[in-house]
């Protein structure tokens, strides 16, 4: 019983915690980097809960192949949930970047981490509120559900950050070829649910995730010599 209650806790703080964190860092340094979280924030709100998913939930009904394919093609099914998300999310990660551009003359890779910890953050927080408004988050559910739940949310959210950074450099070169990787490689991530085996998936994101923070870094300090 303990331990499920600790499992539920930390797994929670997990979801709710980090997202939190940054946004009091970023409010506490007062370097104007306040206003790219809160447009990532924005990029996830506008294009995940109020453009993707409510059209998905539309053609769901109207099209009836659509509401058939998660029985007659999981394959398909994963793959069109995944390039969907890739397209809005990463779309409305360039009309960010792009938007703050206009608001600041330069932009550089302290604003994509910040955009992509509040486009990631948000997500996270949203998962957690799901699952919490769902009966999932109880505090007598399976902890280590939770708990593995939240350690996703860590790895999605670098993987987030990974996704930022290529479009922070697409639209600093204007080349859209940054953006197209970016919605690929999304969609990719996500199609990785069509495995079906939970620790087969949660192993690929931990080793993605571990991946990009690596090119993240080496990324900065080639931009911190130049």
């Amino acid at each position: 019983m303990i331990g499920n209650i600790l499992g539920n806790v930390i797994g929670f703080l997990l979801m709710l915690g980090v997202p939190l964190a940054a946004c009091i860092y970023y409010l506490w340094r007062r370097d104007g980097r306040i206003w790219m979280f809160f447009a990532g924030i924005l990029s996830f709100t506008v294009s995940q809960l109020l453009i993707r998913i409510p059209l998905l939930q539309y053609a769901g009904k109207k099209w009836e192949w659509l509401m058939l394919l998660p029985y007659t093609s999981l394959v398909l099914y994963y793959g069109f949930l995944g390039l969907t998300a890739g397209l809005f999310e990463e779309t409305g990660r360039w009309a960010a970047f792009g938007l703050m551009k206009r608001r600041r003359r330069a932009l550089d890779w302290k604003d994509a981490l910040a955009l992509g910890l509040g486009h990631g953050g948000v997500e996270a927080v949203w998962v957690a509120v799901s699952g919490l408004l769902a009966g999932n988050l109880d505090f007598t559910a399976d902890g280590s559900q939770v708990l593995l739940g939240g350690v996703e949310r860590l790895f999605a959210m670098t993987l987030h950050v990974g996704f930022s950074f290529l479009i922070f450099k697409g639209v600093e070169e204007k080349k859209a070829r940054w953006w197209l990787l970016a919605v690929l490689l999304h969609g990719l991530t996500d199609f990785q649910l069509v495995i079906g085996n939970l620790a087969v998936v949660e192993g690929l994101l931990a080793i993605e995730a571990v991946a990009v923070l690596l090119l993240v870094i080496r990324f900065v300090r080639r931009e911190e010599r130049s």
